[in-house]
């Protein structure tokens, strides 16, 4: 029973896509308008409107893929390098948010010590950011890698 069904829906498919593409299309002046359609009238005449629905867009360009640059491969750089980078970026984002915190007021800090708690804690972040970019120019101070 189930096949059937699914054999009927694909032939309902098939004729209904083979009556779309038989379709002829009709162009007529109504009114001093332009009309189209499938049924013919005294002022129509047959439109060339090519295949209906099958139209298609330009390729897109080919893409040529590119090799990644060797400075931007964290495998080729020492491990203290990329931690650093990262405490700098790490810093610089927390710099960022006490700035863009210092401008805006919230409106459930209609009470300036919530103001001032939420920029102790940007400030906070800010510190120990800084510490840690600091700690680890303190330990590549101290390795002998780092005099060379």
């Amino acid at each position: 029973m189930n096949n059937i069904t699914r054999l009927l829906a694909a032939a309902l498919l098939f004729a209904g896509a083979l009556s779309a593409q038989a379709a002829t299309v009709y162009e007529c002046i109504q009114n001093g308008q332009r009309v189209y359609t499938q049924n013919p009238g005294g002022n129509c005449q047959k439109a060339d409107i090519g295949r209906v629905g099958l139209y298609s867009a330009s390729p897109a360009p080919a893409v040529q893929p590119q090799a990644p640059a060797q400075e931007s491969r964290p495998e080729n750089r020492p491990a203290g390098q990329v931690q650093r980078q990262a405490a700098q970026r790490q810093l610089e984002q927390a710099q960022k948010a006490l700035e863009d915190g210092k401008q805006v007021r919230y409106g459930n800090e209609r009470n300036y010590v919530r103001y001032q708690q939420r920029i102790q804690s940007l400030e906070a972040a800010v510190s120990e950011a800084q510490q840690k970019l600091d700690a680890l120019d303190k330990t590549d101070e101290s390795t002998p890698e780092a005099s060379r």
